[in-house]
């Protein structure tokens, strides 16, 4: 897709680039390049745009790429690899706190720490008696609301099967 056609599709929608990226799960600055011509998207960012482009007329123009349900359960976020943040050791949760929404490509959720985009980080859920879940992602986007930040993290590789068993569980 060229730069020019991937900026008219995100203006069919009504979205920033910003909104582009989050319904891709990317950061807002690969779009950016996208649309400049600096970069070209990735086979798995084409088949998201093919997505949306797919769903531009009618009355799914407004419909998210991926699904998302609302949900409100634990998770625990931590640092991936070695990285450390202050006095914080990367072997503790960094964060424990409730999704807010969860998709199989990504979710979010409200922390009262800062979180820089591209930051990467490990989530788990764990339901006790073998069911422990855990995925990479990426923070992608971060806005402050009053005492907290809400986050959208991308997952590194969309999770069904994950988030499926996650999903199984709390029903």
């Amino acid at each position: 897709m060229d730069p020019q056609y991937i900026k008219e599709l995100r203006q069919r929608f009504g979205w920033s680039q910003e909104g582009l990226a989050r319904e891709l799960g990317m950061c807002f600055g690969t779009v950016n390049r996208w649309e400049n011509g600096k970069a070209t998207p990735s086979p798995m960012a084409l088949r998201g745009l093919r997505m949306i482009d797919a769903k531009s007329t009618g009355k799914e123009s407004r419909k998210r790429v991926a699904f998302r349900l609302q949900t409100n359960f634990p998770i625990e976020v931590w640092f991936s690899g070695y990285e450390t943040m202050g006095d914080v050791d990367v072997n503790m949760p960094f964060i424990s706190t409730i999704t807010e929404n969860l998709s199989s490509i990504g979710l979010m959720f409200k922390t009262q720490t800062y979180l820089k985009e591209g930051k990467i980080l490990r989530i788990s859920w764990n339901f006790g008696r073998k069911k422990h879940y855990e995925v990479i992602s990426r923070v992608i986007w971060t806005s402050r609301e009053e005492h907290e930040h809400s986050v959208g993290v991308s997952f590194d590789h969309p999770m069904p099967d994950v988030i499926g068993n996650v999903l199984d569980t709390l029903i």
